[in-house]
């Protein structure tokens, strides 16, 4: 098969997104398919982002999916790429971004069939703003699209979701393709490299200076949407002196300052906390099997991999309700500040109940969530779109 995986990002950017991507691409060539990368431009990006077998094309696109920004850049280079090019399976990866909003207006010109892993949808959430007119304008100008959607929806021939999930938060998408009729859906989750994490170094506390018996981690771009701050202010109620928290994020911005000035005021705080950027990948894996408790206190996920990646490494989870994580065995999910610092405090202090939830999360892992059979999910979904089922 000939295969496009398209994608608004692709490494080196770090995002979910992007290791998504990726893995999709580097995985189906491994099965020995034709990969094409459509994806963002990037000087930084090399032949070795792409993966081994995978070719990367890139187009300089920008702009946003509501009508009042809309795209610009390279668009009608992307569009004919798309139409002309003889795929046998268009991969495209999320709603609401340039590489499917304008791929799915030249898909009547391409007999190659079209597959959508939606990753979610956040057109229809208001995400208030502090100041006028509070994130009502994005709002506004984002129902147009969830309007539209079935009839978009209609243009591919399968829409993989993550889960079963439907509801009105990121899986209203789900909930809008079964209420409009639509049965042309398949489930497929997100996967983790086990491999790589099994193989990842044993090191990092001496290699970062974490000193303490126990270490707390969280892996997550700092931002408003991640909520590091929630997650500070959990652990500094836990009181842990015995305990390190570690934030991993890709890089310092304006929202890891507030995280560091909120640290910085903190009376008489007990425990560490440890503030990193651009730690390499193999580095992070590393921190998972240093951890004894993963933290995730998000506003806003779909089905993270930071969490699956903590199960893979027998790490129990503490997270907020968000996406579909209360699906996720090996873990805790709360939604309040003082009940997560009492997680905290309750599984650092009994470590067999760490270990029993922590085996429970690896068990499902290994079984549902491993790169290699999603790829696989993957593949035997194209064959049976291309023989006509």
């Amino acid at each position: 098969m000939k295969i496009l995986v398209s994608s608004f990002t692709y490494p080196p950017q770090t995002s979910g997104v992007s290791e998504i991507a990726r893995a999709q691409a580097c995985g189906l060539a491994a099965r020995g398919h034709e990969l094409v990368v459509a994806c963002d431009f990037d000087p930084k990006r090399t032949p070795e982002h792409a993966g081994e077998n995978v070719a990367l094309r890139q187009f300089n696109v920008t702009g946003c999916f509501d009508p009042k920004s809309s795209y610009s850049g390279d668009i009608a280079a992307y569009q004919e790429f798309i139409a002309s090019t003889p795929f046998d399976i268009i991969l495209c990866n999320c709603w609401q971004n340039w590489a499917t909003d304008l791929a799915v207006p030249v898909f009547g010109r391409t007999r190659a069939r079209k597959v959508i892993v939606t990753q979610g949808l956040n057109a229809q959430i208001w995400q208030p703003q502090r100041r006028f007119p509070w994130g009502l304008r994005r709002w506004f100008w984002g129902w147009p699209y969830v309007w539209r959607l079935p009839r978009v929806m209609d243009r591919f021939d399968q829409i993989v979701f993550l889960s079963q999930r439907q509801d009105f938060g990121r899986f209203f998408d789900h909930w809008l393709a079964r209420k409009t009729g639509r049965r042309h859906v398949s489930i497929i989750p997100n996967g983790i490299h086990l491999a790589a994490l099994r193989e990842a170094r044993k090191d990092f506390r001496e290699r970062y200076g974490v000193r303490t018996k126990h270490m707390i981690l969280t892996v997550a771009n700092y931002c408003e949407r991640k909520n590091q701050i929630a997650t500070l202010k959990a652990f500094l109620q836990a009181r842990r002196a015995d305990a390190t928290l570690v934030f991993i994020g890709s890089e310092f911005n304006d929202y890891s300052e507030k995280v560091r000035s909120l640290l910085s005021q903190a009376r008489n705080r007990a425990g560490e906390v440890l503030l990193l950027q651009h730690v390499p990948k193999a580095d992070v894996n590393s921190a998972y099997h240093a951890a004894d408790l993963f933290l995730l206190t998000a506003r806003e996920e779909t089905q993270p991999l930071a969490i699956l990646d903590a199960m893979a490494c027998a790490v129990p989870f503490v997270s907020t309700d968000t996406g579909c994580v209360s699906e996720f065995p090996g873990g805790l999910v709360l939604n309040h500040r003082a009940a997560t610092a009492a997680a905290i405090n309750r599984l650092l202090d009994q470590p067999e109940e760490r270990h029993r939830l922590g085996e429970e999360g690896r068990a499902a892992a290994e079984s549902k969530y491993d790169w290699n059979q999603v790829v696989l999910q993957c593949e035997q979904l194209f064959q049976r779109l291309l023989n006509g089922g």
